[in-house]
C-alpha cells in the first residue's frame, strides 16, 4: 500500500479521475436514454387549440396560465392535460419534470407512472389522467406564481435540471449504498471464475474448506472459517467526499473495534473512495486496520482488483473446489 504523501495524493487523484468519469458516462448516457429531446419536439406539435383549458378543475391558476401566455408560451408547453395524457401517457415524464418532481415524489403524491414513461402502457384512464394533472399544475402553478420573472424557458430549463439531479441520485447510489453490491459483485465472479465455492443462499456464499462468506452490515463482508470463527471483516465506503472521509474512517473503526474484540486475530479491511492524507496517518496509528485498499480502483481498474482479489482469498487459504 501506498505510504507517502506523494504516491497517495497520486493515487487519489487517479481515482478521483476514473471515478468522475465514470460519473460523466452515467450523465451523458441518461440524458441520452431520457430522450428529452424528442419528447419537447413532440410536445411543440401538439394543436393545443382544442384543448379546453378548466383551470380550476385541472388545478391551474388563473394567474399562472395568464403568464405563461404573456410571456409567449403555449398553456400545454407548460401545464398538462388529461387529454394529452390519456393517448400520450409517455409524455407524463415531460411535464413531471417540469414540476420538478421525481418519480418516487410522485408515486409519494399518487402513483407510479414508470410503466407510463417507459411505454409499457399505451393508455392511461382519465380517472388517473385528470390526478396526475391536478397535482403536477398545482405545483407549476405555485412556482410561477413565486417568480416575478418566469418566462416558458425556465419551465425548460427545469426539465434538463431535473434530470440532472435524478442522474445524481442514481451516481450517489451507485458510490454510496451500490458500493457493497459492486463489491459483492466482484468477490462473486472471482468465486466463480476461480472456483472457490457456491453461493447456496442470498448475499452468502459457502466456500471450499468449510469457509463462509456473508455479506451484511458491520461488516459489511465477513469470512467465517469452518469453525463459524469470523476471521475477515470488510467494511466499505463508496462517498468521495473528501469533507466527510474522516468521519467514514470513524464509523468503520468503531466496526472494527467490535470484530477485534470478538477475535483479536481477525484481518480488518477498509475499503474507502477517498482516503485523504488525515485518514491515513489516522488509520496507521489506530493500528486497527490490517489492509486498506481504494475501492474506486478496485472497482474501476483490472489490475488493482486481481491484486486486492488475490490477497484477500490468500490469507483465507481457500482451497479449490
Amino acid at each position: 500500500m501506498p505510504n507517502s504523501r506523494r504516491q497517495q495524493d497520486k493515487k487519489l487523484l487517479q481515482a478521483l479521475t476514473e471515478a468522475y468519469t465514470a460519473r460523466a458516462r452515467l450523465f451523458h448516457n441518461g440524458i441520452s436514454a431520457s430522450q428529452i429531446d424528442l419528447l419537447i419536439a413532440e410536445i411543440d406539435s401538439i394543436p393545443d387549440a382544442r384543448l379546453p383549458w378548466a383551470l380550476a378543475r385541472l388545478g391551474i391558476s388563473e394567474s399562472a396560465f395568464r403568464r405563461v401566455k404573456e410571456t409567449g408560451g403555449r398553456a400545454h408547453q407548460v401545464f398538462a392535460h388529461p387529454r394529452v395524457l390519456t393517448k400520450r401517457p409517455h409524455l407524463v415524464g415531460y411535464y413531471r419534470n417540469v414540476a420538478a418532481l421525481s418519480r418516487k415524489g410522485l408515486q409519494q403524491v399518487l402513483f407510479s407512472t414508470s410503466s407510463y414513461e417507459n411505454r409499457r402502457r399505451k393508455n392511461m384512464p382519465p380517472g388517473d389522467a385528470l390526478a396526475v394533472c391536478r397535482a403536477l399544475n398545482r405545483i407549476v402553478s405555485g412556482v410561477i406564481d413565486s417568480l416575478p420573472d418566469y418566462d416558458v424557458r425556465i419551465s425548460r430549463k427545469t426539465v434538463y435540471a431535473e434530470i440532472g439531479a435524478q442522474l445524481q441520485g442514481t451516481w450517489a447510489n451507485v458510490v454510496g449504498q451500490g458500493a457493497s453490491k459492486a463489491v459483492e459483485k466482484v468477490i462473486a465472479e472471482y468465486i466463480a471464475a476461480k472456483n472457490l465455492g457456491q453461493p447456496p443462499g442470498v448475499r452468502r456464499y459457502e466456500l471450499a474448506g468449510g469457509w463462509t462468506i456473508v455479506f451484511g452490515s458491520e461488516p459489511d463482508v465477513a469470512f467465517f472459517d469452518a469453525d463459524g470463527r469470523k476471521q475477515i471483516a470488510i467494511e466499505i465506503k463508496g462517498s468521495l467526499d473528501v469533507a466527510g472521509a474522516q468521519t467514514r474512517y470513524g464509523e468503520a473503526k468503531k466496526s472494527f473495534q467490535k470484530q477485534l474484540a470478538e477475535n483479536p486475530r481477525c484481518h480488518t479491511v477498509y475499503l474507502a473512495s477517498c482516503f485523504t492524507d488525515a485518514v491515513i496517518r489516522q488509520i496507521e496509528a489506530d493500528g486497527q486496520v490490517r489492509d486498506w485498499f481504494n475501492l474506486t480502483s478496485i472497482l474501476y481498474d483490472e489490475h488493482e482488483r486481481g491484486a486486492f482479489l488475490d490477497r484477500l482469498f490468500h490469507f483465507a487459504r481457500v482451497p479449490r473446489r
